[in-house]
């Protein structure tokens, strides 16, 4: 699935123009109703799930990003391999689904929770290999 589907979407969904960024309030907040956004969210899915099944089937076009990440039993250390994150033997790379949680390990107050809860769960419900 990518952008410009997403971008139809919220289009058809919730009559919302564009989902680029903007300095802008009056373009870069919407009302929506919850049966608009619950359409929304199903059309999302589905595409998403469309998507996936091509993907199963061989399609290069629907391909699935994955990402690695580095765990030690519950502990999240980083993405990347295994090995160049720990000489521990229980050091484990797996490969995952997409997990944009990481990105908040960029805000130091969310950081914590991020490292500790968010991404964990992300890659035990994402965990491909």
């Amino acid at each position: 699935m990518n952008r410009k589907t997403l971008t139809t979407i919220a289009q058809q969904h919730l009559d919302v123009s564009t989902l680029d960024a903007n300095d802008s309030d009056s373009v870069g907040f919407h009302s929506v109703s919850t049966s608009s956004l619950d359409s929304a969210l199903t059309a999302a899915y589905l595409a998403g799930y469309a998507a996936a099944m091509r993907a199963a089937g061989g399609s290069q076009a629907d391909a699935l990003p994955t990402e690695r990440h580095v765990m030690v039993g519950s502990t999240w250390l980083g993405e990347g391999d295994a090995a160049d994150w720990s000489d521990d033997p229980r050091a484990e790379t797996i490969v995952t689904a997409p997990i944009p949680e990481v990105a908040l390990t960029a805000y130091r107050w969310l950081e914590q929770k991020a490292c500790d809860v968010l991404i964990p769960t992300a890659i035990r419900q994402r965990r491909i290999s």
